[in-house]
């Protein structure tokens, strides 16, 4: 299933990117959220990458570009689609759901996707490490 089918409608499509206006994602946060934003006058850029992972687990994530910076990502993992928020003092993404708090680490085509328990003496468990996006070079 490609983002398309998850709840996008195209605007305009210049220069190789999509610019879209989302009508619905992962809960009604993350397009309250979104709403905020293109309010802002701000073009939101969508991406769509598939990451390849430990055991050949692919983890397929949309990334929604507030300017030229970072700002949502949703992604598949463990039978749910998980939408995330870019919080710059951890340098990545966090689940808006914080009883279900996934974390996505990604960096120049490589990632991790952890959780964090609700629970103030919880730690932060990988779930899958070693990912990598589809075309990056072995």
């Amino acid at each position: 299933m490609n983002w398309l089918t998850k709840g996008f409608s195209i605007m305009a499509y210049s220069t190789g990117k999509f610019y879209v206006l989302p009508m619905m994602t992962a809960g009604l946060t993350l397009a309250s959220a979104l709403s905020a934003s293109a309010q802002s006058s701000q073009t939101n850029t969508i991406e769509r990458v598939d990451y390849i992972c430990e055991r050949g687990v692919v983890v397929p994530v949309t990334y929604i570009r507030n300017g030229s910076g970072p700002g949502f990502a949703v992604l598949d993992a463990e039978g749910k689609m998980i939408a995330l928020q870019w919080h710059d003092n951890l340098k990545k993404y966090v689940a808006i759901d914080e009883q279900d708090s996934y974390r996505w680490n990604d960096k120049d085509g490589q990632a991790v996707l952890s959780h964090l328990e609700a629970d103030h003496t919880a730690k932060e468990v990988t779930l899958l490490s070693a990912c990598r996006s589809d075309d990056q070079e072995e």
